[in-house]
């Protein structure tokens, strides 16, 4: 462990913050994510993991104006606070989207889902165990009871393009699936980041 803070000491002193291979993270555990989180807390920032810079990437790409809200004004783009460390661990979900200012938010955490969506809970998992093809409506409410997490991180790793994506977080908020709070101040009492 102590070798490690002192590689990234250094990387910090040439490079002006600090970053993690994927090699890196895959090793960690939460403990070790803890550690150097309180190590350099108050004065490192962190890059983004790569995998997550492709994310960011296509999110330019097919959601320029979210892009835009969270980076455009960052003199560093894709340096973030060391306290987000752990969403890059094993079975984190990345980068938190659920800040956002001029556009509408849309992170869930398992709190977001209505009690007709823990209903349907069981026989999703059923389906997923079985391998059965699930739903949007049935994929996401397993993806967000597994860990919070934003819409656009979902669409990237199940190929939905972006506005059906939304159509379709519209059409669980009508069926009373999920609530969706697309205000940052509304989002404040869900956050478990």
């Amino acid at each position: 462990m102590q070798n490690l803070i002192d590689l990234k000491e250094r990387m910090l002193t040439e490079k002006g913050y600090i970053a993690f291979s994927a090699g890196e993270l895959k090793k960690f555990n939460t403990i070790t994510a803890r550690n150097i989180t309180d190590h350099f807390r108050g004065r490192a920032m962190m890059r983004l993991p790569e995998e997550e810079i492709l994310f960011f990437d296509w999110l330019k790409k097919n959601d320029k104006a979210v892009w835009v809200d969270l980076w455009q004004d960052e003199e560093d783009a894709y340096h973030i606070s060391i306290d987000f460390l752990h969403h890059f661990l094993k079975h984190g979900n990345g980068f938190p989207i659920c800040d956002l200012i001029n556009e509408d938010n849309y992170w869930f955490c398992v709190r977001h889902i209505k009690p007709k969506g823990m209903e349907l809970l069981q026989d999703i998992g059923d389906k997923a165990k079985n391998d059965k093809p699930l739903s949007f409506a049935e994929a996401f409410l397993l993806e967000v009871v597994r860990g919070s997490t934003d819409l656009w991180h979902f669409c990237y790793r199940y190929d939905v393009p972006v506005k059906t994506g939304k159509s379709k977080i519209d059409d669980m908020n009508h069926d009373d699936l999920l609530v969706h709070l697309p205000e940052r101040e509304d989002l404040v009492k869900y956050l478990d980041i």
